[in-house]
Formats: structure tokens, sequence, C-alpha cells
């Protein structure tokens, strides 16, 4: 088929050449609109794992309970203590406003805490505060900080924050999560405070959408920048900026306008799409326009210089936007939405750029005279240079070299053995980042703001959760949850019993705990049957009390800490058995942590997949197994000294990390496949060895190193995203790449001198 296209190329016509001029304006137009339609989202759903039954467990408990992530945390802190009466009026106020805002289901504050006596006409509420009546702040200061009960969750240790939990109806689209954000921060704004602080899903989504919008535009413009002060000291021509910068531009806006037709948004992902595309399409032509102008320079016509380029390059730069495209695909091992999205859409650009490439370029071309820069002389030419000097340093150096790549080799085994996979939840956001910083002043200063979340049924079907021998179990779970495993916050069936309890003895702070004898647990057993359609049932008890949720805040340790207790909480209880009882872990924070771990994995798998395609492709073309190897041993190279640099940084394995892998050989591995095609080249036309890797070197080089420094500039320009996910894709990728260059220009010739037989 590709010979074909070729044909089709090497005889092209002016008056086909204008057609396709007119078709691809044409499709540009309807590409430029599309694109008026795209929208940017960020859902944290969608980076749960599609495919898991964890995930069909945590939909059905939401459902049976309530969602773990639809709320937002408010933190309000006051130099001067928090019982003073202006700050405690103001934060009264504010709490006032806040459930007045349609959306939210209720709100959870200090004002709100109460405890219960029974009187004779129905329980008593009893305050935490008094704010009104400033006579009693002493009093309540007392209260509340002897017996701890809600310090840590709605009070501050150091008695100098307060904090709120905004619960959120459940579901919402995201239109209305953005109407709930912006109703939100209006209320705020309205309020000033020594500190305010918000943490949770509503906050962070708004935030990572605007975060996007900035860095989607910024990143773009800046490579537009930096190819073109590249191909501007490279060429030193309007024409060598313009025509190739056409190319890819075109190649990004068919791709988006893609998008926009299907309607897919543009989340964190699919926001890296552009400057991926624009620097990864302007490889295919470099490298046409390399061996086009090095004919014209031989003496060839322009028809004739179009037809060699393109019949000499042309399947290398096919092979080159299928092993990308493959690098790609790779993600589609994951089970996480928007990075098999990035996959998908990253490779259908990737094969945009090729037809662009196979047919506008040439039409190009062949309309407009030649541009002076093809009559260069290349001796001149700061790229012929250096390419000599690395050829003839490899050839001299051949066990040196040999000897310093297996040195490397060591060091990033060892490196790589030092990788762990972990991750947190706010990962992705700057260390000073404000975002960031309030969620660590919940961390530093309450329980925490990382959703906890563990199911519990009876064995029995005939008992409750309410039974005695049931509760005794619940105790053990509560008390290792707060003693071993750190959860704050913590809200569970345990809270009726206690709260009823509570009311029983008159409100009395210290009658807040299970009751011991069975005379007296029967009696709180009764109240709580009477009071059991309370709306705040719901959130903890289901099935007509048979299940039920223990429900709180911890510090965000990480997942690889996380899974340890994990494992050590499921252990205790496999070593002490519960009797009544079964649990199990859930909850948005360990979805994450588990998809994090089986991301890594099939990222590794997809990897070795395209590993041996990658050398299949290469073993068919030269028709040897040997040069099947020695193909991978300069893209594994690469791959090994990222892994190692990973391990010795102290970088974790992770969604933003794991897919750099097969991205990066996607790209790599074209710079291996242009030097080996041009290689077959030369010897078939009856070439010695060492001519044909000299003329190898020397013509494909060029290109190779111009195309590499475009490559390493554009992805550079991401490490200063303030995301930690793009941060590392650009810097990793780009060492990547620079250490690709340097295997394919210095490694792989001596390795195709000792092992390479025709």
């Amino acid at each position: 088929m590709l010979d074909k296209v070729e044909l089709s190329i090497f005889h092209m016509s002016k008056s086909l050449a204008r057609l396709i001029v007119f078709l691809v304006i044409v499709f540009t137009g309807v590409a430029a609109y599309q694109i008026t339609t795209l929208e940017f989202d960020y859902e944290f759903e969608h980076f749960f794992p599609s495919e898991d039954t964890s995930l069909d467990f945590y939909t059905d408990y939401n459902r049976k309970f309530s969602t773990d992530v639809d709320f937002v945390l408010l933190a309000l802190k006051n130099d001067d203590g928090i019982f003073k009466k202006d700050f405690l009026l103001k934060a009264k106020s504010l709490r006032e406003e806040l459930i007045k805002v349609d959306e939210v289901k209720r709100v959870v504050s200090p004002f709100d805490a109460r405890d219960y006596a029974l009187g004779p006409f129905g329980p008593i509420a009893i305050p935490f505060l008094h704010p009104d009546d400033e006579s009693r702040y002493a009093a309540d200061s007392t209260r509340i900080y002897k017996f701890q009960k809600e310090v840590g969750s709605l009070f501050s240790e150091d008695a100098k924050s307060i904090s709120m939990l905004i619960e959120i109806q459940p579901n919402l689209s995201k239109v209305e999560t953005d109407t709930v954000y912006f109703k939100l921060k209006d209320v705020l704004d309205q309020y000033e405070f020594d500190q305010m602080h918000t943490a949770g899903k509503v906050i962070g989504q708004a935030y990572y959408i605007d975060q996007i919008k900035y860095e989607f535009t910024l990143f773009f413009i800046l490579a537009v920048v930096l190819v073109v002060i590249i191909l501007s000291l490279v060429y030193k021509s309007i024409w060598g900026v313009v025509v190739p910068l056409l190319i890819v531009v075109l190649s990004v806006i068919w791709s988006l306008g893609l998008m926009g037709l299907i309607g897919k948004p543009i989340d964190i992902m699919t926001a890296l799409l552009p400057l991926i595309l624009f620097v990864v399409g302007i490889s295919d032509v470099i490298h046409l326009l390399s061996r086009y102008f090095e004919e014209i320079r031989n003496g060839l016509s322009k028809d004739s210089a179009i037809k060699i380029a393109y019949k000499q390059v042309g399947m290398a730069t096919f092979l080159t936007s299928l092993t990308t495209a493959l690098g790609f695909l790779t993600l589609l091992t994951s089970g996480i939405r928007p990075v098999r999205e990035l996959g998908i859409y990253a490779a259908i650009g990737v094969f945009i750029a090729f037809i662009l490439a196979f047919s506008l370029l040439p039409a190009i071309l062949a309309l407009n005279p030649v541009p002076k820069l093809a009559y260069k002389e290349p001796s001149s030419l700061f790229w012929n240079k250096l390419v000599r000097k690395l050829f003839f340093f490899s050839m001299r150096n051949q066990t040196t070299v040999l000897i310093a790549s297996l040195a490397v080799v060591i060091v990033s085994a060892i490196g790589i053995s030092r990788i762990e996979v972990d991750n947190y939840l706010l990962e992705d956001v700057a260390q000073d980042d404000p975002m960031r910083k309030s969620f660590l002043y919940f961390e530093d200063n309450f329980a925490g703001a990382r959703p906890f979340e563990l199911y519990v049924s009876v064995k029995d079907s005939t008992s409750t959760l309410f039974d005695k021998e049931v509760v005794v179990d619940m105790q053990r779970i509560d008390a290792y949850l707060k003693n071993e495993y750190g959860v704050g916050f913590l809200l569970s069936p345990l809270n009726i019993l206690r709260t009823a309890n509570q009311a029983l003895s008159g409100g009395h702070d210290t009658a807040y705990v299970i009751p011991a004898s069975d005379k007296r647990f029967n009696k709180v057993r009764r109240l709580v049957s009477k009071i059991q359609k309370r709306p705040e049932f719901n959130a903890l008890l289901a099935n007509k009390f048979r299940e039920g949720r223990f429900s709180g805040k911890m510090r965000d340790l990480g997942g690889l800490q996380t899974k340890k207790m994990n494992e050590e909480l499921i252990a205790h209880f496999e070593e002490y058995p519960l009797k009544t009882i079964d649990f199990r872990l859930t909850g948005m924070a360990l979805l994450i942590d588990k998809n994090n771990e089986t991301l890594s994995m099939n990222m590794m798998s997809g990897l070795i997949f395209a590993l041996l395609v990658v050398a299949i492709i290469m073993g068919m073309l030269f028709r040897s197994v040997r040069m099947a190897l020695i193909t991978l041993v300069p893209n594994i190279l690469p791959l090994m000294v990222i892994g190692g640099f990973m391990g010795l940084k102290g970088i974790d394995l992770k969604v933003s990390t794991s897919i750099i892998f097969g991205i990066a050989f996607g790209i790599a591995v074209d710079d291996s496949i242009h030097y080996l095609s041009k290689f077959k080249l030369e010897l078939s036309k009856g070439r010695s060895m060492i001519w044909a890797l000299r003329r190898t070197s020397i013509s494909t080089g060029k290109a190779i190193l111009l195309t590499s420094l475009i490559l390493c500039s554009g992805f550079l320009t991401l490490s200063s995203s303030s995301f930690t996910s793009t941060h590392y894709v650009g810097l990793l990728i780009s060492i990547t790449l620079a250490v690709a260059v340097m295997a394919d220009l210095v490694l792989l010739p001596v390795l195709l001198r000792k092992i390479y037989r025709k």
C-alpha cells in the first residue's frame, strides 16, 4: 500500500498538488470549527480502574450509603485563638450562608456539634459552642479539650482553627459541580479570616481545570517558539521555518478537531497532546526535507529529488510513525480511561502527521521553486562537523564505547532496583502551590484530608450490627483504626450507640461510651430502635442494620505506606478473627492506590510487547534475527537510563511516570529506524560496511540530531509545569531522547561493525 502512495507522490502533477492543498484547507476549516466546541474536564472518577471488582463494590457501596468524595473541607484560623466572639460569630454567619447553597446537602461544623440528653419530651440538644454568649467560652473550651471528642476533626489541637465539612449532593454533572464551586467561592469571598483553607473534590476539579487551560495554551506557545528558534538557527531561512511548522500545526489542528467532533473533552492527560504531536510530528518532515535538500545538492531536478527523497525515506517514515503510534498504544493496557484516551488520540495524531507529510509536503514542494537553503554547502554546517566527529570517535574507540555502555547498564540496573511503586492524592500539585498548602494544613492541624472507608456486614443474616456480640467486634475494629491505623474524624454505627447512651445519662461527656452491662446495653438499643429513621443513620447503616460503614479522615502517607497498613490490618484480624462480622476496605483513595499499582505493571507489559513488535519489524526488514537484537540494544538503553535515574533520584513509579516508558520508547526508536534504513540502503548499493556506516552517520545523523534537539526542547518545556505528572513527562522523556541520540550515533555503529553480517 505504501508503494502505491509513494508512486502517486513521485508523479505528482501541479493540478493534483493544487487539489491536495484545497482539500487540506477545507479539512482544516472544519477541524478549526470543531476545536471551538472543545471543553476542559477533570473528573477524579475517570482515574479509577474501569474493569475491576473493587470499582463495582465501591459503586454499590456508594449506592447503599453515600459517596466519600462529594464534600468540601473548610478550615478557618484565628491567630488569637478560636474562642473570640468576633471570630465565632463571623464563622457562624459563614456557616449559615453555606447551608443556603442549593447543592449543599448539609454542613458539619462546630456550631452543629451537639450532645444529647433524654428529657421528658424527647432528646435535648447540648451544643458544643455558645458563640452568642461570651461568658460560656471558658466552659466550652474546657469541655471540648478535656474530653477531646471533636479535637482533630472540628477543632485543631492548638485551639486556633475550626473545621467544617460541607457535604455536596452526590453524582453531580461537571456543569453542576462547576456551579457549586462558583457558588461556594462567592460565599467564601465575602469573608476574611487570618487564614482560610479548602480541600475536596469540588475544589480540586475546578483548580485542575483552570491549570489545564493555562498550561494547555502556555506549553503549546512555548513549543512553537522553541521550534521556530531552532529551525531559524539551523536553516537560516523563512522557508525552512514556515513549511515544517505548517505541517505540524495542521496535524495538531486536525487532531484537536477530531476530538471536538467526537465530543472528547481535554483533561490533564490529553492536555499534553498538542505539544506531543507538535514535537513528534516535525521529525518526519525534517527527515524528508533533509533528504530532499541532499538530492538537490547532488544535482538532481526538483521532481527527481522529491521522488528519491520519498522513495528512500518513505518506508522509514512509515515505520517510525508505526512504532511511535505503537508506543502510545501501549497506554491501552491501562485500566484508566484518560490514559487510554491519550494513547488512542496520540496514535491517531501521529498518523495524521504522517498523512500530511506524504500529501501536503510534496504538494508544497511541487508547487514552489527549490528554496535557496537547499543549495547550502553541507560541509560548512555545524551539524555535519558534529556527526563526523561522533562517527570517527565511535570507530576509533569501539572497546571504550562498549565498556562505557555496559557501565551505564550496570549503574542503571542498580537504580532500577531501588524504584518503588508509590503515589499521593495530591502529588500532581507543586509543593508551594496554594491548593497543596491548604491540603497540608488539614494534614498538620486536623485528622487529615484523605478519606478512609471500611465496609462491615453481619455474618448471620438474622443478626444486626446492634447485637451485643457484633458490637464487641466493631469495637475491636474501632480501637484498631484509632490506635494502630491512625484514622480520625471516625464515624460508624458505634457513634449512634454512644450518642444514645450519653442521652440516657443526661448528656454527660463521660457517658459517650458503649455500656458494658447487658441491661444498660439493651436499654440503649431500644432507644436506637426508636430513632432509627433519623436521616443521619442513612450514611452509616444499610440493609436493615445488617451492613454498616466506618468512615473517617487520615493523613496521606502515600500508597506504599497505606498498602502496608492495610495488609497489617487484614493480617491482624486474620490472626485474631472477628466472630460475627466481615469487613472490606474500600473508598476512592484505596481505588487510586490500587489502580496506580496495576497500571504500573500493565505499562511494563505493554512496553515489552512494543519492544517485541519493533524487533520483529526490523528482523523482517533485514531478514535477520541478529539485526532484530541489534535494534533493541540502543533503544532499551535509554529506558534503562531513565529507570535508573528514577531509582537513584527517588522518583516513584506511579501513573504519571509509568506511562513515560511506552511514550519514550515509541519516540526514541524512530532514530534507530531512520539510521538502519539508510544503512540498509547503502549496503544495497554494494558499499563496504565502513563506507555504509560513514554515509549513514553523516547523512541521517544530521536529521537525527536536529529532530532530537527539537524533541528535547519541546518536552523540556513541560518540566516547568506545576503538575508533577507533566513535569516528569517532560524531564524524563527529554533524558530518554538525549541518551537515545547518543546510543544511535555512537553505540549503534559499533554494534553494527562488530555483530552485523550481510
